[in-house]
Order: structure tokens, then sequence, then C-alpha cells
């Protein structure tokens, strides 16, 4: 009997020994297949393309985007909010699989993180109340412009002299508040979330000048995770071509996002 419990508690010992390595040698697109579910990240504070609805739940372009994609790979998506300024650290920590949040592929971000082909194309935009008669961000004198942190728009405003303060927001439903309370001049966000923000929140907000400059918006994955970027690739083709990115688009915009402007 004790021979026998040996080599029992013995052989349990070594599956456990190859369970460990195998979990430890897994992919991500391993973990995500075996696990059923695809695990994304974005603020939840980028209406419309992710937002909280009125029922509380996350809605948007993104997350039908997400959603879309997952179904493509015979998965679910598991939607995980968090603040922008630290959502690449979070990606890179494995506290989800991937970033499709609205993010501009940028060169100081590919040194962080792989993107995949863009999902849509967009631009920064300044926008500001039909009340103070402003017709581009260059009228401004000492301005003060509102952005959510973490940004490309941040960096944007930076380098113009014509700006004295940039004031710093979680998310633009924020940002828009403070513009309506007269706590900045305007502000700079995407083109099509501001353009959408007087339909979606009844306020007021124009757009004044042309866009600052367009940016390919890209899903993020970590450096490791080939596998994973080119089954989402591929799932964004499958989609394309099939006809639901453009129901999705419509969707929200009454437009193709995919198409530049």
């Amino acid at each position: 009997m004790k021979k026998i419990m040996v080599v029992t508690l013995a052989l349990f010992s070594l599956l456990v020994t190859l369970t460990s390595c195998n979990s430890k040698d897994e992919t991500t697109l391993e973990k995500v297949e075996r696990k059923g579910e695809m695990t994304f990240a974005m603020t939840g504070g980028y209406p419309p393309f992710n937002f909280i609805n009125d029922e509380g739940e996350l809605d948007g372009f993104d997350i039908d985007i997400a959603n879309a994609l997952a179904n493509e790979m015979g998965v679910e998506a598991v939607g995980i909010t968090t603040a922008w300024d630290g959502i690449i650290g979070g990606l890179l920590s494995n506290r989800f699989d991937t970033i499709i949040g609205s993010m501009a592929i940028t060169p100081q971000r590919e040194e962080k993180v792989n993107f995949t082909n863009p999902y849509y194309y967009d631009g920064a935009q300044f926008f500001t109340t039909s009340g103070k008669n402003i017709k581009s961000i260059t009228e401004l004198k000492e301005g003060k412009v509102g952005v959510v942190t973490g940004t490309t728009y941040h960096n944007a405003l930076e380098e113009m002299d014509n700006i004295k303060d940039i004031m710093q927001f979680e998310s633009d439903v924020d940002n828009i508040m403070a513009l309506e309370q007269g706590r900045i001049d305007g502000l700079v966000t995407g083109r099509f979330v501001g353009l959408q923000a007087p339909k979606k929140f009844n306020v007021d907000l124009v757009a004044a000048g042309s866009m600052l400059y367009s940016e390919n918006i890209g899903i993020a994955v970590r450096k490791e995770d080939k596998e994973l970027l080119e089954a989402l690739n591929n799932a964004l083709s499958a989609i394309v071509e099939d006809g639901t990115y453009q129901k999705i688009s419509n969707k929200w915009f009454n437009t193709n996002i995919l198409e530049k402007q």
C-alpha cells in the first residue's frame, strides 16, 4: 500500500510539474483560446467609442468592434476599464490581453507595444462653444485648453506658444463639462468624439478650424504576442470583408471610419 501511495504521489507531482511548464510556455493566444475569452482595456469615458451607458454597461464603437473580433476568433470579449495614463503599463503587466480603446499609433508607443493594422482613422480637433465665436485654436491668446491625460493631444498643445494652460482630465466627459462651465476656452479631442458630443450629451460644442493632425488608430498587444497580433489582424480583415465592420461604423457614425476622411 505504501509503495502504491508513493507512486501515486510521484505521478501527481509529475502532472503538476508538466501543467506548470505548459502554463508557463502558453502564449497569450493559446490562453485566450483555452479560456474562451479575450480581455481588452479602454477608459470607458470616450464616447461614442467607449462609455458606460444608462444601464451601467460598457457600450460604444470599440466595444462592438471587440465583440465582433472575438466572435470571429471563436471567443468572448471581456472589457476592462482603466485610466488612460496607465493603460499601457496595465497591458505590459498582464492585467489584460489587449487594448481596444481608440489608441493612436505613435513611434513612442511602438517602442513598448505592437499594433494591429488601423481599425479606424481619426484626427485631433479643437472644439469650443458657438458663443465664444472662435474660428481656430490659433486665435487664442494665453489660451486655456482641456485634454485627457496621457493623450497625444497634450504633446501637440505643448508646442503651441499661444496656449498658456493645458487642463488635464481623466475623460472627455469631464473635459466637455469643464468647457460648459467656462473653465476652459476649448478642448482638443478626437474629431469623431467631438462631432458626436452635441447629439450624445446635448451640449453646445462646435469644431473650430481644420484638424490639427490625423491619426491611425490601432489595437495594442504586448511585443511577444505575435500570434495574437496575427489573429486580430486576420479577424479585422474578415469583419471588413463580410460587412460587419461597415454595419458597426454606420451604427455609430453613419459613415465608414476606416476610410480616411
